[in-house]
């Protein structure tokens, strides 16, 4: 009996004192994976371990965080780049003492800023995450009210409670939470942002994209300086996505409320768009190209020869056939609502067929339907008078107090109001 009793005590020594260390390197590990996982994920960013001191139940580290992409340096107007630095605090063991939580570990992240020249702002709030055996963390953002004033600027928030949820080898994402409103105040004017809320539950997918539901709204945005003001009344953007079987479908829909323009009158948008049936695969191909030249060292260029690089995955892409709308395009003026409509359909082609842009245009479908108030149009006509040109050739025309253009396109036939009008087709 004595025996066992001294090889269970044995065993419990072992795991209170010996474990911690290995589970330390293990939580070294899982943060490191992190750190190329969100590299990986997020082109034009690097994170750098400026330190990290791995103790036997606890672990100390610092991390910057660089916007190194091209559009960003070219976007300042200084040549020291700004840089987001991380100091965390890791508590490791099978029970993290800080949390009380079994796990990996826990750990406790504060954020300051570096403007370039070496001197920290902290900001407010702090990270607090449980990391779980398989690698999954469970975080929690809170910030409490508060203001931070630098030369004559004065920064005040109102606070903040996000939470998030990242699961790398289970594919799973979520962030839900708000972030009070806010301010800038100097010298020369102000802008206040209103209450920022986001609800998004993602599935990280083999293709380079995440999928799943999303919704995130903005309050109420205005600014003012000594010679001009700005409003708008709120954003809101929404959307779904998902794959089924190497196929992507999905919607979105933004909403920008009541954008004040001074001398003009108020503007209302709003955005429905819809998508399905596209090759996820050549999708991702393209999204990563598109972002990968935009973080590149010089954008510009990058851009200019992006077409060459997806050329292959954008003919897999419109092989594959797939639908795109534009349910509702509507812009609300003092005048009235323009509102517009786009659908285009693209049949998937054989697969044993050679790859021919003609072919592609010759077995597509699409409509556009657009209506413009008459005394938007009127306006339009007399500040540009080509515009009244639009009416002559029969690509609008009036229907009660609007001006409207029906047009459908199939088998190289455009039909615009009731007129035929063949489209040449390149290599047909």
């Amino acid at each position: 009996m004595k025996r066992w009793l001294v090889a269970l005590l044995v065993l419990l020594a072992v795991i209170v004192l010996v474990s911690p260390g290995i589970v330390g390197r293990l939580a070294e590990r899982n943060l490191e994976q992190g750190i190329e996982w969100a590299e990986s994920e997020n082109p034009g960013v690097s994170i750098d371990t400026e330190t990290y001191s791995r103790g036997w139940f606890s672990s100390e580290g610092r991390h910057r965080v660089v916007l190194d992409g091209g559009q960003f340096r070219d976007a300042i107007d200084s040549e020291a780049i700004p840089s987001l630095i991380i100091d965390t605090r890791v508590e490791h063991g099978v029970l993290p003492i800080g949390s009380m939580k079994p796990g990996l570990a826990s750990t406790v992240s504060t954020f300051h800023v570096d403007p370039g020249n070496g001197q920290l702002i902290d900001l407010p709030g702090k990270l607090t995450s449980n990391v779980s055996f398989s690698g999954a963390a469970d975080s929690h953002f809170a910030a409490e009210a508060g203001s931070y004033e630098l030369d004559g600027t004065t920064v005040a928030w109102q606070g903040a409670d996000m939470k998030f949820f990242v699961d790398r080898n289970g594919g799973k994402l979520a962030a839900h939470g708000t972030v009070a409103p806010w301010s800038i105040t100097s010298e020369e004017g102000r802008i206040e942002i209103g209450s920022i809320s986001l609800d998004a539950d993602q599935t990280i997918t083999d293709y380079g994209f995440n999928v799943g539901p999303v919704k995130m709204s903005i309050g109420k945005i205005s600014g003012q300086d000594e010679s001009a003001a700005f409003t708008i009344g709120g954003l809101e953007v929404e959307g779904d996505s998902s794959v089924d079987d190497g196929r992507v479908s999905g919607g979105g829909r933004m909403e920008i409320k009541t954008i004040e323009v001074p001398g003009f009158g108020d503007v209302d948008v709003l955005i429905d768009v819809a998508m399905n049936g596209f090759d996820a695969e050549s999708l991702g191909a393209i999204q990563k190209a598109a972002r990968d030249a935009q973080a590149s060292d010089d954008p510009e260029v990058a851009l200019q020869t992006l077409m060459l690089e997806i050329e292959d995955d954008l003919q897999r892409l419109v092989s594959a056939g797939g639908q795109f709308e534009i349910r509702q395009l509507d812009v609300t003026l003092p005048q009235g609502k323009v509102a517009t409509n786009l659908s285009i359909d693209v049949a998937e082609s054989a697969a044993d067929a050679e790859f021919n842009w003609g072919t592609v245009l010759l077995n597509a479908k699409a409509s556009l339907n657009v209506r413009v108030p008459a005394a938007l149009y009127d306006m339009a006509s007399m500040m540009n008078p080509q515009a009244g040109a639009l009416v002559a050739m029969g690509f609008l025309v009036k229907d009660g107090e609007d001006y409207v253009m029906a047009a459908e396109y199939e088998q190289g036939l455009v039909n615009v109001n009731g007129a035929p009008m063949p489209l040449p087709i390149p290599g047909m």
